[in-house]
C-alpha cells in the first residue's frame, strides 16, 4: 500500500492565532518576519509556538507559514518546543536587527529555527499555506 505525504499529514495539528501580533507604531517602516514550517513527517503531530520578543503569537502546524510585521530594531524570533530527551520546554531562537521594508525568512526544523535566504524562503512560502488568523476555540464539552 502506498500513502502520499499530503495524505499522511492531513490529520496533523493545524496552527492558530494565540495573541494579537505586535502593534507597529509606523506601518510604513515595518519589517516582515515570515516563519515557515515545511511539510515533514518528523514531529508532525504537534504544533510549534512562534514567539517574537518573548510573546507567544501563533501555533504553527506542519505545512504552514505565518507573516508577522514588526517594528525596526532588535527582534528575537523563537520557538517554544518540547525537548525530545527531557520533559522540558526549550526556546531555540534567532536575533535579527529588523530594518524597515525588509523581509526575514525563517525555517522551522526539528528542534530548531534557522534563517532562510530570500529565494529559499519564497519557495517555502509557495509550498505551504498561511496559518489561520482565528484564535483557537476549544470544542464544546
Amino acid at each position: 500500500m502506498t500513502v502520499s505525504l499530503p495524505l499522511l499529514l492531513a490529520g496533523c495539528a493545524s496552527g492558530y492565532l494565540i495573541a494579537a501580533p505586535p502593534t507597529v507604531p509606523d506601518p510604513t517602516r515595518a519589517a516582515t518576519v515570515i516563519i515557515v514550517r515545511p511539510a515533514t513527517l518528523i514531529g508532525a503531530a504537534v504544533t510549534k509556538t512562534i514567539r517574537i520578543d518573548g510573546v507567544e503569537l501563533y501555533e504553527l502546524g506542519v505545512g504552514e507559514h505565518v507573516s508577522i510585521r514588526v517594528a525596526p530594531g532588535e527582534r528575537i524570533i523563537s520557538l517554544k518546543v518540547w525537548d525530545t530527551l527531557f520533559p522540558t520546554r526549550v526556546y531555540p531562537s534567532e536575533t535579527i536587527q529588523a530594518e524597515a521594508g525588509r523581509t526575514y525568512y525563517f525555517r522551522v526544523m526539528v528542534g530548531g529555527l534557522a534563517r532562510a535566504a530570500d529565494g529559499e524562503g519564497q519557495d517555502l512560502v509557495k509550498e505551504t499555506k498561511p496559518v489561520s488568523q482565528q484564535p483557537f476555540v476549544p470544542p464544546p464539552r
